[in-house]
């Protein structure tokens, strides 16, 4: 027995137990003590070549910089090691150092071995790439990657940016970002559009659907002042995307290219810059042009350069200030643009311009807008009132530049944004030229009444003669131009409120007021909702467009009636957000088809729905019903509305034909809705009834083929 004590033969198994384990782990522990310590020497002598690095050959300090990121993979750094690879892929580049070719196949070997996305180019050509399994996520790197170019291109050094950028386009050729960034430097930082467009193609062949590209070579031919081509191309982007940002961007330069062919923008300025922007608070700043403008003196510039007032434009030049093709070497700057207004008398009026980055104006050394936002130009941006005196008025404008492209849009208008008669811009206040300009106008405008009046004249004699052809006809006129003006107006209406609601829900929540995500996801879900209605409301014009030319294409497939019914009904509901609404849906049988597009049938439920809860008033009780009568599927859309007076029953169904009753009275309307319902129910061989009554109600029977003959 142990009495309480373990036996001899206990300690003694234990004490093999010790021996076995130390004799068998030993060498692991010092081996690996070793690899470390061979790890460690080996990152030392690499770091003491890269720290010395003006006394060593390129090829001696990259083979140093292979070693340390092995070393350091050693050890189990694999950041740090990415670090070592990078250096070689951005130091060395193989056009420049052809000899370190070899170098920078093994970074890329070894960052392959770390990182999906990235690959070996073994027995391949080398911008072929397979991607390796098995590899690390690259998340963290790509962005790595992404913000060192950007930087790169921020401090102006564009040809490091575009290394780093065809490095990446090589390790990820699907991604067409990399194309466009590369475009974009030599369009706004190199300043050379040719090459800017062939990366700008080359994306439109790759992805013919890419609007924002277009936009990027409207703008590439904007600077080679191919107007014609750069509306194409602005135009091809509304087309593809007709409510995209870009679009609406293009949109707004094709404004600025009109003006510019009319001659109403003012480019004529005297020039002074770069000065220096680094720190970014050049518009803080006070420099000594806004103290007194001296055309003659000299100033220090960037980098010390000695800079003085020029006027590269003349009187006949209109359009854009691209300051970027006036100035070198602009990143993080700040430039001056100096003209005079001549007015013929006291006026009030607008000063209407666009600015690339933040920007300053001074009217008669006064400072009347101050705007210090980065943004992309777009004519007409901003409108700032101001009170012209007669004679010369002094305007000063100070821009200020993040990186590439800088300029801006300027004209002057009367406060309604209409042209101003007899204003001349003159940044040397020529008084003779002022003079010589003033005697034409007064000419010409003598000419203009004397042509008037005999215009008026003939007009007034055709008048007479075509009166009584006029009488006949003069009623239905004044009842189209009413149905038009409707239309225009509650178009206009349509497209505002969906705008508004979004504009304001988006400045809600950007200024923090909304708090919980519940809540935030409230809001969200409205931008949504205001979106996709908006979205539903071009669409219905424009397939609208389509139909009266022939143009909309159908796709019938055999369609379940009563699904489609229902869910036109979830997304009216959605959008309409109306505690009083109630509506439903009854079907003979769970499942009633017909031979038609579906989408175009849904369109066609939702606009007589929506139709249906406008001319409800307060009771909004609507059903939609489902039947099958022998090879006609029935669709009917009920309410207790206002009803239609039975004269005007037939006329219903014309283009912006809208109802006169008094009680109709407020109710917005295109006069499109029921002219694009017929139109869509004729396209599939079907038929559309009314029965209806004042004060009762209305009842929409649409009548469809089962199968298509």
């Amino acid at each position: 027995m142990m009495s309480g004590k373990y036996s001899k033969s206990f300690y003694i198994g234990a004490l093999c137990v010790f021996l076995c384990v130390f004799i068998f782990t030993a060498p692991l522990c010092f081996s690996q003590t070793k690899e470390e310590a061979k790890a460690f020497k080996k990152l030392e002598n690499a770091e003491r070549i890269i720290d010395s690095r003006t006394d060593s050959p390129p090829a001696a300090i990259a083979q140093a910089y292979l070693d340390r990121a092995e070393a350091l993979l050693a050890l189990g750094r694999e950041t740090e090691a990415t670090s070592g690879y990078l250096a070689i892929i951005m130091n060395y580049p193989e056009a420049e150092y052809p000899e370190l070719t070899e170098f920078n196949k093994k970074a890329e070997e070894g960052l392959a071995n770390l990182y999906s996305g990235f690959s070996e180019r073994s027995n391949q050509p080398v911008d072929q790439y397979r991607v390796m399994e098995g590899q690390k996520d690259p998340t963290i790197f790509f962005a790595y990657i992404k913000s060192l170019y950007e930087n790169y291109r921020n401090l102006g050094r564009y040809e490091k940016s575009l290394h780093l950028l065809r490095k990446l386009y090589n390790i990820d050729p699907e991604n067409q970002s990399y194309l466009i960034d590369m475009g974009n430097i030599y369009l706004h930082g190199l300043d050379d559009p040719d090459k800017a467009m062939l990366y700008f193609r080359k994306v439109i062949e790759m992805s013919p659907e890419h609007s924002s590209a277009y936009v990027d070579l409207g703008m590439a031919y904007e600077k080679k002042e191919d107007y014609e081509n750069a509306i194409k191309s602005y135009e091809k982007a509304l087309e593809i995307s007709p409510v995209s940002q870009w679009s609406m961007y293009g949109l707004k330069r094709m404004e600025g290219i009109k003006y510019t062919t009319e001659r109403r923008l003012v480019k004529d300025w005297y020039f002074l810059g770069p000065f220096d922007n680094s720190d970014r608070r050049g518009l803080e700043k006070v420099f000594p042009p806004e103290e007194g403008i001296d055309l003659g003196a000299t100033y220090t510039g960037k980098s010390k350069k000695q800079i003085k007032w020029s006027r590269p434009y003349s009187y006949d030049d209109s359009g854009f200030v691209d300051l970027n093709m006036l100035f070198d070497q602009n990143d993080y700057a700040i430039a001056y643009a100096l003209t005079y207004v001549y007015s013929s008398r006291d006026r009030e009026a607008q000063f209407r311009l666009g600015s690339d980055d933040g920007i300053k104006v001074w009217l008669n050394d006064d400072l009347i807008f101050d705007y210090e936002a980065t943004r992309s130009a777009g004519v007409d941006d901003d409108a700032i009132d101001v009170d012209l005196k007669k004679g010369w008025n002094k305007v000063l404008v100070k821009i200020s530049e993040s990186w590439g492209s800088w300029g801006f849009y300027f004209r002057v208008t009367d406060p309604a944004g209409n042209p101003l008669d007899f204003m001349i811009f003159d940044p040397v206040k020529d008084d003779a030229r002022v003079k010589r300009i003033y005697k034409k106008f007064v000419r010409e405008k003598g000419f203009r009444i004397t042509r008037m009046a005999m215009a008026y004249t003939l007009a007034a004699s055709a008048f007479l003669l075509s009166l009584y052809f006029m009488i006949s006809n003069i009623a239905s006129k004044i009842k189209i131009n009413r149905m038009k003006e409707d239309f225009i107006s509650s178009v206009s209406h349509e497209l505002k409120t969906p705008i508004a609601a979004v504009k304001m829900l988006s400045e809600t929540l950007k200024r923090g007021k909304v708090t919980g995500d519940a809540n935030k996801d409230h809001y969200y879900d409205m931008i949504i909702r205001e979106t996709e209605r908006l979205t539903r409301f071009i669409n219905k014009i424009l397939d609208f467009s389509k139909l009266e030319k022939g143009g909309k294409i159908f796709y019938f497939e055999k369609t379940d009636m009563v699904d489609v019914a229902k869910e036109a009904i979830g997304i009216f509901k959605d959008e309409a957000q109306d505690e009083n609404l109630k509506i439903s849906v009854s079907a003979e049988k769970p499942q009633i088809f017909a031979e038609a597009d579906k989408d175009a049938i849904m369109q066609v439920i939702l606009n007589l729905i929506d139709n249906a809860y406008k001319y409800s008033k307060e009771k909004k009780d609507i059903t939609v019903s489902v039947k099958q009568a022998r090879e006609n599927t029935l669709i009917e859309i009920m309410d207790s509305g206002v009803g239609i007076p039975k004269e005007e029953i037939e006329k219903i169904f014309d283009k912006f034909y809208r109802i006169t009753k008094d009680v109709m009275a407020g109710t917005k309307g295109s006069g499109l809705g029921l002219a694009f319902v017929k139109d869509i129910i004729q396209s599939h061989n079907g038929k559309i009834a009314v029965e209806s009554e004042l004060g009762k109600g209305s009842k929409f029977i649409i009548s469809l083929p089962a199968e298509r003959v």
